[in-house]
């Protein structure tokens, strides 16, 4: 049997509430959708709003006020594309940071994200770095060998 914690988890799974699609601010999504149309290159489109001063606080304004659309799984993977391609083509690729768990909490989420961070160069932050319950450097040295 599991704890009551895990066996309560299904609900969050079956619960007619749950997020089954993505959405995407509106402030943003809109503005994307437009330049998207005028530009026909993902990454132009994405540049043009967060390299516009005001078109960029047009949706910054928006954080924290709700206001998400819904948008299709490709639609939403061309936009976290472009972003990523602007970042690294503007800012260099160690300007992408991501967090994964160590291995031994999910040895493919941490192969895939440590993977694909690692293929645009950008930086890895581990389990370690984002609790710090660790002496500094510990994994640098060691390598990541505790379990959870």
């Amino acid at each position: 049997r599991g704890c009551p914690r895990g066996a309560s988890f299904s609900w969050y799974l079956y619960s007619p509430l749950r997020v089954r699609y993505p959405y995407v601010r509106g402030a943003l999504l809109e503005p994307y959708r437009e330049a998207l149309r005028r530009t026909g290159d993902p990454v132009e489109a994405w540049a043009s709003i967060v390299e516009d001063p005001e078109k960029a606080r047009a949706y910054k304004s928006q954080r924290g006020k709700g206001g998400f659309v819904r948008a299709s799984w490709d639609e939403v993977a061309d936009l976290i594309a472009a972003a990523h391609v602007h970042t690294v083509k503007q800012y260099g690729p160690d300007r992408i940071a991501g967090f994964s768990p160590i291995p031994a909490m999910s040895t493919v989420s941490y192969a895939a994200g440590t993977r694909f961070l690692s293929l645009i160069g950008g930086i890895c932050l581990s389990f370690y770095d984002w609790y710090a319950d660790l002496p500094p450097a510990s994994p640098m040295i060691w390598g990541e060998q505790t379990d959870v």
